[in-house]
């Protein structure tokens, strides 16, 4: 039931609060603008060293004078330019004193025919080895693009690594250089080094790296099975780690696929490195080394050396352990438990959901009537915001060439002020119809039915999801407990406090709703506004609050005839 002013102390405290409305409402845009910012600034690539940088630390500009030889053309398999790469490839790294093989193979491609393949291998033996660390990427690129970025950067990377780890003596382990052919042609190199390679057993973990764009930070975006030894040393060893067991767990149930699936199928452990946007040079010509960003190329390098010299003084032979949660919080700082714990943070939640219930119910601010509605209205809205989108880029779709939705979609300029049109439609919606809710349903009922829906899809992803529970099951404890306190206050100030408790929900929403917009573009406006709806929800009572002081108000007159 509505909670009303019930006693002129209330309806005189309501009075008092009209002439800080403004402020109020511009402390809950602060706190929420605020809390995206801290979600933003967790997906940044570190600033790119220059040619001064020490010797013993990874420069990207040094690497990029690698890049332009290596990428000044497109070199597919079995082009002069191929073979051209693989020569200075062999070279560079003859001048860095190794003592680098060619394993020859061959591949039978349909409707291609045969196809030969030259992976570039050497080792540089260590001290005390236990298993190897294994560096690799490819070295081919597509027929339509020089593959600056994908997947150049890496192999570039590689020699300034290999140059910066001369600077500091062996490591304990051996390393493995794997620079494989054939990537583009579907793995074929990664498939002929496991099957005939006699090294292809050995590495103790793998360090694979790939390129999805020409931008961004690089994303530790996948790794073999049992990670949670990987995890917790990758978050010690790094520098500036990004990663999300959710993008991990999405991206197992998804057909894409690198040289790190064939590892991980010949039973290697190991972790993958990719940067993902500027979308719009992917396979394009535009993947050339002066459109690659430097800060890319750098992060790439700091995860590569870093962690080769880690994993490199480490003792390899047991590298699994039970699967790990982890996830960014604060830039580049990262937070990790056991995927164990899932269940039992779950268990908790629901608890403290029941308990809320209660709270609200005991002091009538809320009913199991108004909360059903509450959870049914977001339902309904998640499905008037698909559906509006989704129509949306269809009248988009067929109204513009197919190359101006390539820039729409893709250009990495261009489809910002877009997402950031549909963002717009989708919060307006969301205005219209809680406003329209609230003026049958309480805002703590919204609130609770909306905290309903989040334990709904808290469940579902902790059983189906694991990697991905975190990002519904804490904010969702977070808005409990400012529901909980909200309820304690005399006056209706859910607005506020929703605002103030939904920060670590926009934390953790943020990042992610910005790297499927960037990788998998407006052409799932559909389902990226319904994600970004989900976030929304956490603050649907600021959307009611005009209307609940309205209530006020007319109460106050009531009591002061």
């Amino acid at each position: 039931m509505d909670y009303l002013p019930t006693s002129l102390g209330d309806t005189r405290l309501a009075a008092r609060r009209g002439p800080f409305k403004w402020l109020q409402r511009a402390l809950i845009i602060l706190c929420i603008a605020g809390a995206i910012l801290i979600g933003l600034l967790q997906i940044k690539a570190p600033k790119s060293a220059d040619l001064n940088a020490p010797p013993e630390d990874f420069s990207a500009a040094r690497a990029m004078k690698q890049l332009e030889i290596i990428a000044e053309e497109p070199h597919p398999v079995g082009s002069a330019a191929h073979d051209t790469v693989r020569d200075y490839l062999m070279s560079e790294l003859k001048g860095l004193g190794l003592t680098p093989e060619i394993h020859k193979s061959q591949a039978v491609l349909n409707g291609a025919g045969m196809v030969n393949l030259e992976n570039i291998v050497t080792r540089i033996p260590g001290n005390a080895n236990t298993k190897p660390v294994m560096i690799a990427a490819h070295y081919d690129s597509v027929p339509a693009a020089p593959g600056a970025a994908d997947d150049g950067a890496a192999i570039a990377a590689m020699l300034e690594t290999v140059r910066a780890l001369q600077t500091s003596g062996p490591l304990k382990n051996d390393l493995i250089l794997l620079m494989t052919d054939g990537e583009e042609l579907g793995l074929t190199g990664a498939r002929a080094f496991m099957a005939e390679h006699p090294w292809a057993g050995e590495p103790g973990v793998v360090l694979n790296f790939e390129a999805r764009g020409n931008r961004g930070p690089s994303f530790m975006f996948e790794t073999s099975d049992r990670n949670g030894w990987l995890i917790s040393e990758f978050i010690k060893a790094a520098p500036n780690p990004i990663g999300y067991s959710l993008i991990y767990n999405v991206y197992k149930l998804m057909p894409n696929d690198t040289d790190m699936t064939v590892f991980k199928e010949g039973g290697l452990a190991g972790l993958n490195f990719a940067f993902g946007m500027g979308a719009n040079a992917y396979h394009d010509e535009l993947d050339t080394p002066e459109n690659l960003d430097q800060a890319s190329l750098q992060h790439h390098g700091e995860y590569m050396l870093s962690l080769t010299r880690h994993f490199g003084d480490l003792n390899l032979k047991d590298v699994r352990q039970e699967d790990a949660v982890y996830f960014n919080i604060f830039g580049w700082k990262m937070v990790h438990y056991p995927q164990s714990w899932a269940i039992w943070i779950l268990a908790f939640t629901v608890l403290l959901y029941v308990l809320t219930l209660w709270h609200g119910m005991s002091r009538r601010k809320i009913s199991l009537k108004g909360t059903l509605g509450g959870a049914a209205a977001f339902l309904l809205l998640l499905g008037v915001v698909y559906g509006v989108a989704a129509l949306a880029w269809s009248l988009v779709r067929s109204s513009v060439s197919r190359e101006q939705l390539r820039v729409i979609g893709l250009d990495p300029i261009i489809s910002v002020y877009w997402f950031a049109g549909f963002l717009a439609v989708t919060i307006g919606i969301i205005w219209l119809l809680i406003r329209w809710i609230s003026r049958y349903n309480h805002a703590e009922n919204v609130w609770s039915g909306t905290l309903l829906v989040w334990l709904l899809l808290s469940a579902a992803t902790c059983l189906y999801l694991p990697g991905g529970s975190y990002l519904f099951v804490w904010p969702l404890i977070f808005s409990l407990i400012g529901l909980n306190l909200s309820m304690l206050r005399r006056i209706n100030d859910s607005g506020w406090t929703s605002a103030i408790f939904a920060a670590p929900g926009f934390i953790l929403f943020t990042p992610i709703c910005y790297m499927v917009f960037v990788m998998m573009t407006l052409m799932m406006a559909g389902e990226l506004m319904v994600f970004a709806t989900i976030a929304l929800s956490l603050v649907f009572p600021v959307f009611c609050t005009k209307e609940q002081r309205r209530k006020i108000k007319q109460a106050a007159n009531k009591s002061f005839p």
